[in-house]
């Protein structure tokens, strides 16, 4: 059995516990309010701390599948991501008929997984594409000659993708048709990270990582402070903020040595790192649950409020999440193991 990367996995729990944490800014008045207090300046700030979440994944895509290769077993593999978002996808629909009065029949069943109408499953329709892409992707990758080819590579994905984080804050200085386009730049930085060891000074990583969010988040301040909530290519997922902001959080995480962790909290790390897709997935029906009925008449925007409720969630969605878990390798088992023995002799 392949040992697991404790470092990936460390990774992929950060990653999803951002998830929760930017989601709580949203649920909890965030972009419905006028920003003019210290809670919401400080809400701010982590909700520009936590725009790490999804680029991580990307990044973490990149370094484990840059070898990926064109083959039937290679596209089989879609299967677990398939069968995973199905399950949540039926807790989803099964909650809404329940709590929020939505329709249960086959048609809307249909319509909303096929649409991916269901809670956060955009990230599902965004991997499903990156997915197929990924070994005509590594075809460009690989077949590049040298280093500065794929630094030149990243280069010209940063100029379509992030720049215009920086040059079309006021103005268009930059086109930004690409934009859309920003998980392939995530994915070629975890792929160029996977091949070149980029290993910071700590303390430099650190502060340069400090001093990214500092102007990212003052940048933000300036636009929304005395309105509502600004969206823009500055604070996009997209953005060069968000790009190095998460790239430093993966290099340093990457490169800690991790061999002295206990046991137990290795495989605690681990274990929420394999659930990390359910967790993402599910936790849309926990937060319904949690801030619109359950909590629905206290004022979360607070620091009180958020620990009060991302504990909570993540402990519900790592239940959750073991449950699918356990379905999942039933069905692992009896349906996709015989499968692929079919199609792969």
């Amino acid at each position: 059995m392949k040992k697991r990367n404790i470092n990936i996995d460390l990774i992929k729990c950060i990653a999803v516990f951002s998830v929760i944490s930017v989601h709580f800014f949203a649920n909890a008045g965030l972009y419905k309010n006028i920003i003019n207090s210290t809670n919401m300046y400080v809400g701010i700030i982590f909700r520009t701390l936590f725009m790490i979440c999804v680029p991580l994944f990307i990044i973490t895509t990149g370094y484990l599948m840059k070898n990926k290769i064109l083959s039937k077993k290679y596209y089989l593999g879609v299967l677990r991501v398939l069968i995973i978002y199905l399950l949540d996808a039926f807790i989803y629909l099964g909650y809404n008929a329940i709590y929020n009065g939505e329709s249960f029949s086959i048609r809307h069943i249909i319509k909303s997984i096929l649409n991916f109408d269901i809670g956060y499953s955009w990230y599902i329709k965004m991997y499903l594409g990156l997915f197929l892409l990924i070994p005509f992707i590594n075809l460009i990758y690989n077949n590049l000659k040298n280093k500065k080819q794929k630094q030149v590579l990243i280069l010209t994905m940063l100029v379509l993708t992030s720049f215009q984080g920086i040059f079309n804050i006021k103005y268009i200085l930059i086109p930004d048709w690409w934009i859309s386009i920003y998980p392939l730049t995530y994915y070629f930085i975890g792929c160029y990270l996977k091949e070149y060891k980029v290993d910071l000074n700590k303390y430099l990583n650190i502060l340069l990582f400090i001093i990214v969010l500092i102007v990212s988040s003052i940048i933000n301040l300036y636009f929304s402070k005395g309105n509502y909530f600004k969206f823009g290519v500055y604070n996009d997922w997209g953005s060069i903020f968000n790009v190095l902001t998460s790239a430093l959080v993966f290099i340093f995480i990457i490169n800690l040595n991790l061999n002295k962790v206990p046991n137990k909290i290795s495989k605690i790390i681990s274990k929420i790192s394999e659930l990390s897709l359910g967790m993402y997935l599910n936790s849309s029906v926990i937060d319904d649950f949690l801030y619109f009925h359950y909590f629905k008449d206290i004022d979360f925007f607070s620091f009180k409020g958020y620990f009060k409720i991302v504990p909570l969630v993540l402990i519900l969605s790592i239940s959750l999440s073991i449950i699918i878990n356990i379905i999942y390798k039933i069905i692992d088992k009896y349906i996709v193991k015989r499968l692929t023995k079919l199609f792969i002799k």
